[in-house]
């Protein structure tokens, strides 16, 4: 929470949620600029392969959405929550859920508590996600009432499939089988985690990847599925994602048919699909003023702070 690149908001730790007696965090992310008032939210969820990293690993957020929630006077709320092999896939879409309930009925009294005068405006809520964040992103908003969430912006975002290709991820080495084994056989029955800063736990998110056993580990129940829960859908939110065309952990096209399902399903305007020359992350130093960003954020912040 010291790292500098968080200086200009005041961050506040809580724990949305206790399984077996192990605490959940969020954190609240208030900027220091705020005066007494009535502010929008934008809720972000971190990637790394639902194996490892973590609400604030500096590396992992991206610079432009913390200029974004500045530029918009934006409170940002983040979740860590279950991590798999130790955990499964439907395990952290019910931490997500409650992470959910827990934003409309506490986060306010958290702030009454730590920052008063300050208030969430839970009538405008949009959310962020890159990679499994992304993954998290697109289910929150398609799962969570209609209209309560007023945009989703996903970076790059899982799809919860294992990928058809050999392709070296990230430019990693093929980690030996006996480091995914080992850990699987290290687990505690019962013992969660939650966040990890990489490269913790980075060998055994990639050896999960480079087996193609994520099926195993995250599950196959069709909620785990973006794709899938598109088809069962009555309505989405506008959804700005962002690809770079040289991804290598996940394939442009896999956002690329997405969109275009989502056009087919709901129209043209329900979606702003951006793909940018880059690998996987390749938004991580972008700046918030670039234009094409600002093209597709503009959209997205006209639904999130309008009337």
């Amino acid at each position: 929470m010291d790292n500098p690149k968080y200086s200009k908001f005041i961050i506040l730790e809580v724990t949305y949620k206790v399984f077996n007696k192990q605490d959940i965090k969020a954190y609240v992310m208030v900027p220091k600029a705020l005066m007494s008032g009535i502010y929008p939210v934008l809720v972000t969820f971190h990637g790394g392969f639902f194996t490892t990293g973590s609400s604030l690993y500096a590396t992992w957020f991206a610079q432009w959405v913390l200029d974004y929630a500045l530029q918009n006077s934006a409170i940002i709320v983040t979740a860590d929550y279950r991590l798999i092999p130790e955990s499964n896939g439907l395990d952290i879409l019910e931490d997500i859920s409650d992470f959910w309930i827990w934003v409309r009925e506490e986060l306010q009294t958290h702030l009454n508590r730590f920052q008063p005068g300050i208030s969430a405006d839970i009538s405008k809520v949009i959310v962020h996600g890159g990679s499994a964040g992304g993954h998290l992103a697109l289910h929150s908003g398609f799962t969570q009432a209609p209209g309560f969430i007023r945009a989703v912006i996903a970076a790059y975002p899982g799809m919860g499939v294992d990928r058809s290709d050999d392709r070296p991820i990230l430019g990693a080495a093929a980690i030996p089988k006996s480091i995914l084994e080992d850990h699987l056989k290290s687990m505690v029955p019962g013992k969660i985690v939650t966040a990890a800063d990489p490269p913790a736990r980075m060998p055994i998110a990639l050896s999960i990847t480079q087996q193609k056993r994520k099926a195993e580990f995250l599950g196959t129940d069709e909620m785990l599925f973006p794709m899938k829960v598109l088809e069962k859908v009555d309505a989405v939110p506008f959804t700005f994602i962002l690809h770079g065309k040289d991804d290598s952990a996940v394939p442009v096209d896999y956002s690329i048919k997405f969109a275009d399902r989502i056009k087919e399903r709901f129209g043209e305007g329900k979606v702003d699909l951006r793909i940018r020359p880059g690998e996987h992350g390749f938004d991580g130093e972008v700046d918030v003023n670039e234009p094409w960003l600002q093209e597709g954020l503009s959209r997205v912040t006209s639904l999130w702070l309008g009337d």
